[in-house]
């Protein structure tokens, strides 16, 4: 159990290809809950709603954990500024219609965003995290 609390708590670094890995995981997490909350809507199973709803809250915390330890590693002073920065970005974009030409722009800086983070190296030799 306390190995996996470290996936869940904002202390430690990881490198870039764990950051790449862990959001992966998220990323099948999240659709895999976006279909059961979608499927349950359609069904009409409100058991299903709640239950992948539930499930959300933990892959969103563990995708929190995940850009700030990143974040950690690169910019250690100024890392809870720049994941609000960049969770910011990721809500507004969504928020966003499909046409709107900003989003585009937004895109394009949220994808070189994950290019630093992702291939960048730290000056850290051991990442606990």
């Amino acid at each position: 159990m306390e190995k996996m609390k470290k996936y869940f708590q904002f202390t430690g670094t990881i490198n870039g290809t764990n950051y790449f890995l862990r959001n992966l995981l998220c990323s099948f997490l999240g659709f895999f809950i976006g279909y059961g909350i979608g499927y349950g809507v359609g069904s009409g199973d409100t058991g299903m709603i709640i239950l992948f709803a539930a499930l959300f809250a933990p892959v969103m915390w563990f995708q929190l954990t995940t850009i700030y330890k990143r974040m950690m590693a690169l910019f250690p002073s100024d890392a809870p500024l720049y994941t609000g920065g960049l969770i910011t970005m990721q809500l507004v974009m969504s928020a966003m219609s499909p046409e709107n030409t900003m989003r585009s722009m937004l895109t394009l800086i949220l994808l070189i965003i994950a290019g630093i983070l992702i291939f960048k190296n730290s000056n850290i030799e051991n990442h606990e995290g």
